[in-house]
């Protein structure tokens, strides 16, 4: 691409971004002249600091009413972020990328990350569809290919790490950027050193890893059996209260179906309370994330490591709104030992 030579913009090259002679011609592109101009500016080596900002500020003064020029611009934005941080000083080239990552698939350690930065690359110049047919001439298998990518993102600056086999790589993966870094500064992770992952083997990793995972799990569900149990208690201790306070004035307590009935009438209110606030919060949550695509300067591999680290929340949802769904469509007594106690 020639820089600079495009006659709808060519002089503006020189022209500086506070002069209005710049601002009325910026004002008077066209928006594919606009995303044209901002590509060249980009990709012409420094110098134009000024009139990318202004060309930027006229392409979102336009806003909504031009979203192709917004996603051609975002889209260059991407290519050149994955080319600056995953780039090999060469440019471009699909064929030779793919023959590179054939090579790295069938080498071990730093190997998975190398695979990994050039997938990224790929990912960002051809899109979803085409980095899919692309994975089907290199044989690979998209988990495989998202393996690498995450394993590139998140060891590419972690030397230590990253001589480790490319398995192991791969199963530290599910560690968050602040284990890696106490991990890299050689700090203990999970229970385990640098020293002892190395010393391990994949299996034994795999089950630490596991391990310590599911020690979480069971410390949390005790605190909320604890949680739970406390509850209960209190409640009881409410009931007989307010059953001693009705006898002492002259009242008959509620039957059991009458206070079945009220305590019902409560926790039906209190479901829909809740509901109306976790799709409140959901809609807040897309809010967000599209404030995180609209926000000026992010680029793919920041929005990618961003949503990365709340993206593995999202699984542990689908169980519970099944969960939901069941114990609402089936809802019946839960007798859970009470049998026998009948008034």
């Amino acid at each position: 691409m020639a820089i600079g030579t495009d006659e709808r913009y060519q002089g503006l090259f020189a022209v500086p971004a506070t002069d209005q002679n710049f601002t009325n011609a910026v004002a008077n592109l066209s928006e594919q002249e606009l995303a044209d101009f901002l590509h060249d500016l980009e990709g012409s080596g420094g110098g134009h600091k000024g009139r990318i900002k202004a060309v930027e500020r006229e392409i979102r003064q336009r806003g909504e009413a031009s979203p192709e020029v917004l996603a051609v611009a975002k889209m260059d934005a991407d290519i050149a972020a994955a080319d600056d941080l995953y780039g090999d000083g060469m440019p471009y080239e699909l064929e030779r990328i793919e023959n590179e990552v054939r090579f790295y698939r069938d080498q071990a350690g730093t190997a998975l990350l190398e695979m990994g930065r050039r997938l990224i690359r790929i990912k960002a110049h051809e899109g979803h569809g085409k980095f899919l047919e692309s994975l089907e001439r290199l044989d690979m298998a998209e988990r495989s290919a998202q393996y690498a990518m995450l394993a590139a993102r998140k060891f590419s600056n972690t030397p230590t790490c990253a001589d480790l086999p490319a398995p192991k790589v791969k199963a530290l993966t599910v560690l968050d950027e602040d284990e890696i870094k106490t991990l890299e500064a050689g700090g203990k992770v999970r229970g385990m050193s640098f020293d002892d992952i190395d010393r391990m083997g994949l299996r034994e990793l795999r089950e630490n890893l596991r391990g310590e995972k599911e020690k979480a799990k069971k410390e949390k569900e005790a605190r909320k059996k604890e949680r739970e149990a406390f509850e209960k208690s209190m409640a009881q201790k409410d009931a007989k209260i307010n059953e001693l306070d009705m006898r002492l004035s002259g009242m008959e307590p509620p039957t059991r179906e009458q206070a079945a009935a009220l305590a019902l009438e409560e926790l039906r209110k209190k479901l829909f309370e809740e509901i109306q606030l976790a799709r409140f919060h959901l809609g807040e949550c897309l809010k967000a994330i599209d404030a995180a695509q609209r926000t000026d300067g992010a680029t793919f591999p920041m929005l990618e490591k961003w949503a990365d680290k709340e993206y593995a929340e999202l699984a542990h949802f689908q169980p519970m709104l099944e969960e939901l769904d069941e114990a609402l469509r089936y809802a019946g007594p839960d007798r859970g030992g009470s049998e026998g106690n009948a008034d």
